[in-house]
């Protein structure tokens, strides 16, 4: 049986393979590396066409049949992600409302797949911070450009930014290896500033205290695990209020949690 080349409705598109030869002739050859699609939709035969034309056009493409199933799998390792608006059980929309909130699921780009009757959608999608919409019955060749440009977008922005961790009013400039609270600058020293950007690159995983020894501390310098305790207690003292991002977790360790500090 021959692999789907169009989602029934679009207009007019009879198949992908001229399609897939002008698209690898973009710009998306050059990009860094392969990227990594998730495309959320509770109808599979949209899902089959969306895939085999994603990965014929050069991507690494996973795929999910609930908003239920996407958050149990995470998003951490892909680069954009394409959802379906209405769906069973939890809604495009609220699965985007979801991972907005979150510091590190923030920065995915969404593009929505959306009725053309539900302009409140796109609307909503759009003040919440979704990158592009598109509405059914959609061409499967705009929408591989759609993706292209909101992950060119994507990179620039993030070629020209600092590499900043930003959780509310706490910034953490991995550039200039610097802290602020509520715009206010602090003070770290070198092991200080080494504990919280491990910790703040990785938000919700849980470090041992070995781990952070081997990390945060010079190799060759001889410490014990008392000194990232007392590390810990004295990184907390200058974080303020945002000191309950900074969680333990008796018997493993530590971990971030932006959500500790929320009121």
């Amino acid at each position: 049986m021959r692999p789907p080349s169009y989602y029934p409705g679009t207009d007019g598109l009879q198949s992908c393979y001229k399609l897939v030869k002008a698209v690898k002739m973009c710009d998306i050859c050059v990009m860094e590396g392969k990227k990594r699609l998730l495309l959320v939709d509770d109808e599979q035969d949209i899902l089959d066409v969306l895939e085999y034309n994603f990965l014929g056009s050069g991507y690494d493409v996973v795929t999910a049949r609930s908003a239920e199933e996407v958050l149990q799998r995470g998003v951490s390792d892909v680069d954009l992600m394409i959802l379906d608006v209405m769906m069973s059980g939890m809604s495009g929309f609220k699965l985007a409302m979801q991972l907005k909130s979150h510091p590190e699921t923030a920065d995915i780009p969404i593009i929505f797949l959306t009725a053309k009757n539900a302009r409140e959608d796109v609307i909503d999608g759009l003040r919440l911070g979704v990158d592009d919409y598109v509405t059914k019955p959609f061409s499967v060749q705009e929408l591989i450009l759609r993706v292209q440009a909101v992950l060119r977008r994507s990179r620039s922005t993030r070629s020209h930014a600092a590499d900043v961790s930003c959780f509310g009013g706490m910034e953490l400039n991995h550039t200039e290896k610097t802290l602020t609270l509520d715009s206010q600058p602090v003070s770290l020293t070198k092991t200080e500033y080494e504990i919280l950007q491990i910790l703040t690159k990785n938000p919700g995983r849980v470090f041992t205290r070995q781990q952070l020894l081997g990390l945060a501390w010079p190799e060759g310098v001889v410490v014990t695990d008392r000194s990232v305790d007392v590390g810990i207690t004295r990184l907390r003292k200058k974080l303020g209020r945002y000191a309950p991002c900074i969680v333990t977790r008796p018997g493993f360790g530590y971990c971030f949690k932006y959500e500790e500090a929320l009121p």
